[in-house]
């Protein structure tokens, strides 16, 4: 398990120093998860920029058999206000704790524009979900356990991400990308501030990049320059440096 204290590290959320008042007035608040972005990324990086001091529990894999079935739903990520029952879901998390604590992240003048944008992350990463769970889980889709593992499930991999960076994926960036131009190339639903919908996009889109998704290139964003931009304007905000 791997333990990081006040404002979690991870690759877009450095350790900074955060307010003395948020430090005074909030919980105690631990997120537990793998040690990788994923379904996290989203509730640290609004952590994150909330100011909000967190403790960022990262499990191996090998662990996860036996934290499982102390867990509500047999998944991750879960939160813990004060050492409290652990929570699910990390869009709740997300929404609770901009409302709660910084609230210029959920705009209540803009709360349509931003459910919309998490809407379309919905859409876009459901799509992508057969592509995925291929190749960790097969029997989910009607073929033998380690299908995955074959010459005929490889192939059937590819031909099913190949087509999603084909077919879905291009649809979604333009969409993207006329988005920010509607919003002046700022963030997601404009102004100068990102909200909890940037904080939701960005670990997806950005993980398309990472190389860690055979047949999907590295360089699928760069046809989008406007997505492209978007991504390294977050990254380069000054509470993520990332």
């Amino acid at each position: 398990v791997t333990v990081t204290s006040s404002l979690a590290t991870s690759p877009t959320t450095p350790s900074t120093t955060t307010s003395s008042q948020n430090t005074m007035t909030t919980p105690k608040i631990k997120i537990t998860y793998f040690d990788i972005e994923g379904r996290a990324e989203c509730v640290r990086l609004t952590l994150t920029l909330a100011g909000v001091p967190f403790e960022d529990v990262r499990i191996k894999f090998p662990e996860w058999a036996e934290l499982k079935p102390k867990t509500p739903t047999g998944k991750l990520p879960v939160m813990q206000i004060d050492d409290g029952p652990m929570k699910p879901q990390s869009s709740a998390m997300m929404r609770y704790i901009a409302s709660k604590y910084a609230p210029e992240l959920y705009p209540t003048d803009k709360l349509f524009e931003v459910e919309e944008m998490i809407g379309h992350i919905d859409d876009v990463s459901a799509s992508f979900m057969p592509c995925l769970y291929m190749s960790m889980a097969p029997t989910k889709f009607g073929y033998p356990d380690g299908f995955s593992k074959t010459e005929e499930g490889q192939a059937k991999i590819k031909e099913l991400r190949e087509k999603w960076v084909a077919d879905e994926l291009p649809t979604f960036l333009k969409m993207l990308s006329d988005r920010l131009e509607a919003t002046g190339n700022t963030f997601l639903v404009g102004g100068d501030k990102p909200t909890i919908a940037d904080c939701y996009a960005i670990p997806v889109i950005r993980g398309w990049t990472r190389g860690h998704l055979d047949h999907v290139p590295t360089t699928c964003l760069d046809e989008y320059p406007k997505v492209v931009e978007y991504i390294k304007r977050f990254c380069g905000h000054e509470k993520i440096k990332g």
